[in-house]
């Protein structure tokens, strides 16, 4: 099964995006005031194209995982988080720049396990993820440039997608309920009534 297309594009963003000198000028900086579009293209500029490969590859193999049931929230998620991790950063006592997808990938890791949590493989998949959270947090690690990884990055993304998840479902389903009970179908179904004599 090959991930559907919709979701590719996201999942390529890395590559398609700037990385090395030239992505610093893109990237999430809370100390710029008015630039507000760094709070979304900061998750999609990597500071070099291992970090671009390594983001697009995680991206494409959640795609592939979620398959054709994912492609709408994981596509949503590719839209939306960006500015809810830049948002976040700056809710923390000292906000840092970042740049990169990373925490993107850990919001459709947490996505891809959501959507399969009756699975076995969701199952699996929120295991793994919790435990490389909690190995990042023990033992941070430094980017491919030696700059520190921002665990807070991923942590909130693997928060924040499912709760956009559950939300999308909610509001999906008051959207239903609020809808009249007759359908197209019914209109046009109904019995004649037998003309009056």
């Amino acid at each position: 099964m090959r991930p559907p297309l919709a979701s590719l594009l996201p999942a390529l963003l890395p590559l398609l995006t700037p990385w090395g000198e030239a992505a610093r000028r893109w990237r999430f900086d809370p100390g710029m005031d008015g630039e507000w579009w760094r709070d979304f293209t900061g998750s999609w500029v990597h500071a070099d194209w291992r970090h671009a490969a390594l983001n697009g590859a995680g991206l494409l193999l959640l795609a592939w995982l979620g398959g054709r049931r994912a492609v709408g929230p994981l596509c949503g998620l590719a839209l939306l988080l960006p500015w809810l991790l830049a948002w976040q950063q700056r809710l923390l006592p000292e906000p840092q720049p970042f740049l990169g997808a990373s925490g993107i990938v850990y919001g459709w890791w947490a996505a891809v396990a959501w959507l399969e949590r009756r699975e076995a493989a969701g199952r699996w998949l929120a295991a793994l993820l919790l435990l490389r959270l909690v190995w990042q947090g023990l033992w941070p690690n430094l980017g491919s440039g030696g700059e520190p990884v921002l665990w807070s990055a991923h942590v909130g993304g693997a928060l924040s997608a499912p709760l956009l998840l559950l939300a999308f479902s909610h509001a999906r389903r008051a959207a239903r309920a609020a809808l009249p009970r007759t359908s197209a179908h019914s209109l046009w179904c109904r019995p004649r009534r037998p003309p009056a004599r």
